[in-house]
C-alpha cells in the first residue's frame, strides 16, 4: 500500500510565489506574472514562464478572466499544508494522538 504524501513546492517556486502575491494584489496577467519573476529574479523568460505554469496547475494562481489570474493567500496555502501534512503524519504515526 502506498500512502499519499504531501507535495511541496521548490524553493525557487515557493519564493516566486510569494513574491508574486507581495507585489500585486490585484489581478494580473501571466505576461506580467513572467516580467515580475524576470526582474526580480533575474530567470530566463522559459523559466518564469515555467514557474507561472506550475503556480496554475496547482491552484495558487485562480483564474478570474480570459488571462488574468489572482494569488491565493500564502497564509491560507500553508494552512492547508499544514492540515495535509499532520493527516500524513497521524496515519503512518503508531503512537496514539
Amino acid at each position: 500500500m502506498v500512502e499519499q504524501g504531501v507535495k511541496f513546492l521548490k524553493k525557487r517556486d515557493f519564493l516566486s510565489y510569494v513574491a508574486l502575491c507581495l507585489d500585486r494584489r490585484e489581478p494580473l496577467n501571466i505576461g506580467e506574472a513572467v516580467d515580475i519573476l524576470k526582474e526580480r529574479f533575474c530567470l530566463p523568460n522559459k523559466t518564469a514562464l515555467s514557474i507561472v505554469r506550475k503556480l496554475v496547475k496547482r491552484s495558487l494562481l485562480v483564474k478570474v478572466g480570459d488571462l488574468e489570474y489572482r494569488c491565493v493567500d500564502p497564509l491560507v496555502y500553508l494552512r492547508g499544508l499544514v492540515e495535509k501534512y499532520s493527516a500524513v503524519r497521524r496515519g503512518r504515526s503508531k503512537m496514539a494522538c
